[in-house]
């Protein structure tokens, strides 16, 4: 157990100190191999051998298909689309936000590119407005949170590669958890901008203009119906969905807007080959992190202490649920997948869950790392495009940080949430 203890206090310190994450991880691992008289080679064959899978290529095409779909002004038609159906509601510009959020979160999989595509219009324009730069913030990290949750996800993808479960079933279980987790934060949005006395000019539509702004957005929505009944119906697995997508993203931007150019397309690759390799680095160094933890028995460790300490299956999962929240402070949510998805997993089975309906409560958990401090990505991300310190945001965002927790206890004690459309699709 102290060598664990030295293992964690290791990583801590050294992001404590300010190093990168996977340079944390990197020298915390080399540390425990020279003291636990492990091989390095070891560290050779877990860091390519950890991402040589063919699940976990359907990241750098998701990534790919994102950027595509965003230099194809696919963004644009999407927040005009969420503007006419929700522009009108006291809430304003924060409900275009959100609802932009999670008709994003369908076209891609990932909460980062849903923080840089939609708060790159989004926070700008509200605060053109009027609106604070807190709360706009606020609004668009809090809801780029739904593009992990809702399919295709990224998150989903990987807790199923490390925990041996179908990815097709995690994407149709995160469906309606990522829709209530959007409605509860047009809740909390529709309270704060009363609180808040914002009284904004608001556009207001109708019908036809509704319907017009549909027909714009027709090809932008068909991408998540492409992907899921492709995968549900077992036309392609989720790997192929991103190939999929990324064709699809090509055909939208080439044919159908002519918003993307084919002298642009290099500088497209590009970027995504560079987020795609920051991704895989950081799976690779947390696969060997993974390795020493399966090494010193932490999986049975936890497990045994867990299930000693609260004998009631609810009381376990909310401890498990609360160490994944305090560790998300400090380590990105796609780290804490790899490091811990297993373990989770293989407690959630003791503890009599179904893996499916357990793993969508612990990818919910995880996720709130994502916009908490002082490591939260897609906090970081909104920070800089709205040009404000992260400390300026806390207070605001503790609200729309509150729907994440209610959503994950909703979700763990309403297990149909996550298994009846499963069933439904699956019988």
């Amino acid at each position: 157990m102290h060598h664990v203890s030295m293992l964690f206090l290791l990583l801590i310190t050294f992001i404590l100190i300010g190093v990168p994450i996977y340079i944390a991880m990197a020298f915390s691992s080399i540390i425990m191999l020279f003291v636990l008289d492990i091989p390095l080679s070891v560290l050779a064959v877990r860091l390519f051998g950890g991402i040589d899978s063919f699940t976990l290529m359907a990241i750098p095409f998701f990534i790919l298909a994102g950027n595509i779909m965003v230099e194809a002004k696919i963004t644009d038609k999407v927040v005009e689309f969420a503007d006419s159906l929700v522009g009108r509601f006291k809430g304003g510009l924060g409900h275009v936000n959100i609802l932009s959020s999670m008709i994003f979160a369908g076209i891609q999989g990932s909460g980062v590119a849903d923080a840089s595509a939609v708060g790159s219009i989004m926070i700008p324009s509200m605060i053109k407005q009027g609106y604070e730069k807190d709360y706009a913030v606020a609004v668009t990290a809090s809801s780029a949170t739904i593009g992990p949750i809702i399919p295709p996800s990224i998150a989903m993808i990987m807790y199923g590669y490390y925990t041996q479960l179908s990815v097709a079933r995690l994407f149709l279980g995160g469906l309606l958890p990522g829709i209530l987790v959007g409605i509860g934060l047009m809740i909390v949005n529709g309270i704060v901008f009363r609180k808040r006395n914002y009284n904004f000019e608001r556009t207001r539509y109708d019908l036809k203009d509704v319907i017009i702004k549909l027909f714009q957005s027709i090809g932008a929505l068909t991408m998540p119906l492409i992907i899921i009944l492709g995968i549900v119906t077992g036309v392609f697995t989720p790997t192929e969905s991103g190939i999929a997508a990324t064709v699809y993203g090509l055909f939208y931007g080439l044919v159908i807007t002519r918003q993307l150019k084919l002298r642009r397309l290099p500088r497209v690759i590009v970027k995504s080959a560079n987020t795609t390799a920051i991704v895989m680095i950081v799976l690779s160094v947390a696969g060997v992190f993974s390795q020493i933890l399966t090494r010193l028995r932490f999986q049975r460790i936890i497990i045994d202490q867990v299930l000693l300490t609260f004998p009631n299956k609810y009381m376990a999962t909310i401890a498990i649920m609360l160490v994944l929240i305090i560790l998300g402070l400090f380590i990105d949510p796609s780290v804490l997948i790899v490091m811990f998805g297993a373990t989770v997993s293989s407690a959630g089975i003791l503890l009599g869950f179904d893996p499916i309906h357990f793993g969508i409560v612990m990818v919910i958990a995880m996720m709130m790392g994502a916009v908490t401090p002082p490591v939260g990505s897609m906090l970081y991300i909104s920070c800089s495009i709205a040009r404000i310190p992260i400390e300026k945001s806390i207070r605001v965002l503790l609200p729309f940080i509150s729907v994440l927790f209610f959503v994950a206890f909703a979700v763990l004690f309403m297990p149909g949430m996550v298994t009846w459309i499963n069933v439904l699709v699956f019988r």
